[in-house]
């Protein structure tokens, strides 16, 4: 039996700032793990390989933004007789949608169940539906990164000391979904250091956690850990945690050289809307200063299409954003995923395209043309949908505009701590973004001048 554990991103590659940093699906290496030995394992990743399905049974791990493409490929491969297993955060859930293109599906955290799901497979058995369960912190035990081989990621260091996540943001799924907030306790967390510093000398690493630092006491032994290592790392924090001079000077001092932000919005109004209590009332251009004094790069996460969006509020949060140094902007339109309060509220008034995930033909007359990043599946009451996505490119291509005093800038934070292989990354995807935006706006105005044609030839 050869059991292939597959990494489908197609659309998440196209246009998406992050999705340029490629990096290893490490949920993957633990299921492989926990894989009994009477089973054959390999790996396909379409982030690093064309996807050739070799093998007797395929495991996906299955997000809102790729099920339609993996449930094409469940299809195909179950079509020519080869067994399909599902999981992830899209099969969690949606389970009866997932088990319509699956012999078998797993919701939750898989490695506990996963002995039982293979024995089954191996004995020609499959139950169909497997629930699995929170991993207490106990259980946890350390990745075997040998498991991705030769593959050659843009930051190959990716690991997680925490899951879950202790705030409830509305337009979330994991933090309601994948359990309560666990620490991985810290000896384990010091062998996957080891050997990712062994297989990769000089990297920094990248904490992939929702919440790395959520619980003071945990991080109060991870930071020292994590000086004592002499590593540089980069990591995602809220709004609250950046905001906190002191933190981020001890996050600097352990090795920290980059932090993502759900910065989301800057108006108070939207993030209350979306349940980001933390984001309110904070200094937000003033940490950035100060985190770059402190040499660490700043990628802000920015969302349009929130509930309190309007054109003339977009355009002077352009202007506002532009006198903030981040060193790269994420520009995202909101999502409205399946199961949360949200999706919930906007189907029940109309607002947001039903199953919109599974829709074959692109649904909007833009969708066709940009990444699922930046589609647009809802109705907004400021907005139509090419408005709102010309805004999201605008800010993209502008807040990321490459020029002598924006390099010099990502330059001297890196020389700060001694993160000049960052900075480099950073200036990579910061160049990209924009490039593409610029692009993409083009195609998108000329969509909007074709639009108001055809609308002045029928009002004639």
């Amino acid at each position: 039996m050869r059991l292939v554990f597959v990494n489908v991103m197609q659309e998440l590659q196209k246009f998406d700032s992050t999705a340029y940093i490629t990096q290893p699906p490490v949920p993957l290496a633990i299921l492989n793990s926990a894989t009994p030995a009477g089973i054959e394992t390999a790996l396909m990743d379409e982030q690093t390989e064309q996807i050739r399905y070799t093998g007797d049974a395929f495991a996906f791990s299955v997000s809102t933004q790729n099920s339609a493409a993996v449930y094409d490929h469940a299809d195909a491969l179950r079509s020519a007789g080869k067994k399909v297993l599902l999981g992830g955060i899209h099969v969690t859930v949606c389970p009866d949608e997932a088990l319509q293109h699956a012999d078998a599906i797993v919701t939750g955290e898989a490695e506990g169940v996963w002995p039982e799901v293979c024995a089954d497979l191996l004995a020609g058995a499959l139950k169909g539906r497997y629930d699995g369960a929170p991993t207490p912190s106990e259980r946890m035990s350390p990745v075997d990164y040998r498991f991705f081989g030769s593959r050659r990621y843009l930051t190959p260091a990716s690991l997680f000391a925490t899951r879950g996540c202790n705030r409830r943001c509305s337009f979330c799924v994991s933090s309601n979904h994948m359990g309560p907030y666990r620490m991985k306790p810290l000896d384990v967390l010091e062998q996957e250091i080891d050997q990712l510093s062994e297989l990769y000398p000089g990297i920094f690493l990248q904490f992939t956690d929702d919440n790395l630092l959520a619980d003071k006491n945990y991080r109060g032994e991870l930071l020292p850990l994590l000086r004592r290592k002499g590593v540089k790392f980069i990591t995602m924090v809220t709004v609250d945690q950046y905001c906190d001079a002191s933190l981020v000077e001890e996050m600097a001092a352990s090795g920290c050289i980059g932090v993502a932000v759900g910065v989301e919005s800057v108006d108070d109004d939207n993030c209350a809307s979306m349940n980001k209590y933390q984001n309110l009332s904070q200094p937000f251009r003033d940490a950035v200063r100060h985190a770059n004094g402190c040499g660490i790069q700043t990628a802000a996460l920015i969302m349009l299409g929130l509930p309190h969006d309007t054109p003339a509020r977009l355009e002077h949060t352009l202007r506002e954003l532009q006198d903030v140094p981040c060193s790269l902007y994420d520009i995202r339109i909101l999502r409205i995923y399946p199961s949360t309060s949200l999706y919930s509220e906007m189907l029940t008034t109309g607002e947001v395209t039903e199953n919109w995930w599974l829709q074959k033909e692109p649904h909007g007359d833009c969708n066709h043309l940009l990444p699922s990043c930046l589609s647009v599946h809802f109705r907004h009451r400021n907005f139509g949908a090419m408005e709102l996505q010309r805004m999201a490119l605008r800010y993209t291509s502008e807040l990321n505009r490459m020029n002598r005093a924006s390099i010099m800038d990502i330059t001297r934070i890196g020389s700060r701590g001694n993160g000049f292989k960052l900075a480099a990354t950073v200036l990579y995807a910061r160049r990209r973004a924009a490039g593409q935006a610029r692009r993409l706006q083009q195609q998108v105005e000329g969509a909007i001048a074709a639009q108001q044609a055809l609308t002045s030839c029928a009002a004639q």
